[in-house]
């Protein structure tokens, strides 16, 4: 039997840990904040050398994007297997980039527009029907999120944007079925949502079990997914339109609300690549 051996390089250590150990002979726990890449091109792990490790999963952090991708780029220069690609983090990182990719690809999206302040709301009742659905986002992080019926309202929301630091996502909204859905390369785990997350206070808890999608559904996300060519992410539908991608899916979630074994389907792909 082939030893592969796991890095993990996450916050949840225990949750991550635990639920990998299952899969894989030997599983690590690091933080970001130990890894080191040095001029050569070397990748250092709490002074451990990154090619002592088989597969790698990275639970990113919008934030770290820019460190990243160089760290992605280098892991894959070393034939180690990860659940990230350089290309899929700088989709998912850039959202009004992610959307520029999904319409190219003819992927079912709603309308939308990126601002950066307040001044580029001039034109957009000519682009854009309300309601709308407005997402800040400040340094990379999704900061707040809300529907919006008119105009005023819409713009008090983005005057405080602050250029070069700052930028709204505004995509028409259509009330309809949501969800969110684990795709695995190939796999699909659909959850639905039981209310709208804009509906709620923002520390409000929103439901969501284990629900199938349909057949046109699935092909969206599938299309999607494949548009970016990442094998693991979490595609949010709102009836048969894409309205986010995510290369940080909440695995734990998945597993508790579906009751499907969604660690052991990621690490058959790490351990399948790693052979």
């Amino acid at each position: 039997m082939i030893k592969i051996r796991l890095l993990i390089l996450a916050n949840d250590f225990e949750t991550s840990t635990n639920q990998f150990e299952d899969y894989f002979e030997d599983v690590e726990n690091k933080s970001l904040a130990d890894v080191l890449i040095d001029t050569n091109g070397n990748i250092l792990v709490d002074g451990e050398n990154i090619i002592e490790w088989d597969a790698v999963f990275i639970d990113s952090e919008p934030k770290a994007f820019n460190y990243l991708r160089v760290l992605v780029e280098t892991i894959e220069q070393k034939d180690i297997i990860c659940n990230l690609e350089p290309a899929s983090i700088f989709v998912h990182g850039k959202k009004p980039y992610l959307f520029s990719v999904l319409a190219d690809k003819d992927v079912n999206i709603p309308n939308q527009v990126a601002i950066s302040t307040e001044k580029g709301l001039t034109e957009i009742e000519r682009e854009l029907d309300f309601p709308m659905l407005a997402k800040k986002y400040s340094n990379l992080e999704l900061e707040e999120s809300k529907i919006f019926n008119d105009f005023e309202d819409l713009k008090a929301f983005s005057e405080l944007s602050e250029h070069g630091k700052d930028f709204i996502m505004i995509q028409e909204y259509k009330e309809d079925e949501l969800f969110d859905i684990l795709y695995v390369d190939g796999s699909i785990i659909s959850l639905k949502l039981e209310a709208s997350p804009w509906d709620k206070a923002e520390s409000a808890s929103i439901g969501k079990k284990y629900h199938s999608i349909s057949t046109s559904q699935k092909e969206t996300v599938k299309k999607a997914v494949n548009s970016l060519g990442t094998k693991i992410c979490r595609v949010r539908l709102c009836g048969e339109e894409v309205i986010d991608i995510d290369s940080r899916p909440d695995l734990v979630e998945f597993k508790e609300k579906s009751g499907k074994n969604v660690f052991g389907r990621v690490a058959d792909v790490l351990k399948e690549e790693a052979k």
